[in-house]
């Protein structure tokens, strides 16, 4: 049984799929907590979790930005260091690729170590993902 944390972007749905994988990772025996950028304020560490996983939603078409909210949520997170994490997005056109690196890209700066990653369209593919962890 691995202890889990779930943060994802209060931006487009990504919060359902964030519900699937969390669905999926509790079928298997794991305790899954799951938190949303609008819940800024409260100090969040890393220490307990044995995986960290962290979304957002795609946006734009080409140039894959990820949610505003996500890159601000994440510097305020604490003891993050050599903690094992994976991003996930929603897919958008050609941006999703670029959008996945960003979100991977915001976890190595806080000294992350990113083992997967994912593009989830619906809540039946985050609960088979979810399932897999």
């Amino acid at each position: 049984m691995q202890k889990i944390l779930i943060i994802h972007s209060e931006e487009g749905n990504i919060e359902e799929i964030a519900r699937g994988i969390a669905e999926g990772a509790r079928k298997n025996g794991h305790q899954v907590d799951i938190l949303s950028t609008r819940d800024r304020g409260r100090v969040v560490s890393f220490f307990p979790y044995d995986l960290i996983l962290v979304g957002s939603p795609t946006r734009g078409i080409f140039k894959g930005k990820i949610g505003k909210d996500l890159p601000p949520y994440l510097r305020e997170c604490k003891r993050t260091a050599g903690k094992t994490a994976m991003a996930f997005v929603t897919p958008r056109f050609f941006a999703t690729t670029t959008a996945l690196k960003k979100v991977m890209a915001e976890l190595e700066k806080l000294g992350c170590f990113v083992k997967n990653f994912a593009s989830l369209k619906n809540r039946g593919e985050a609960v088979r993902f979810g399932e897999k962890l």
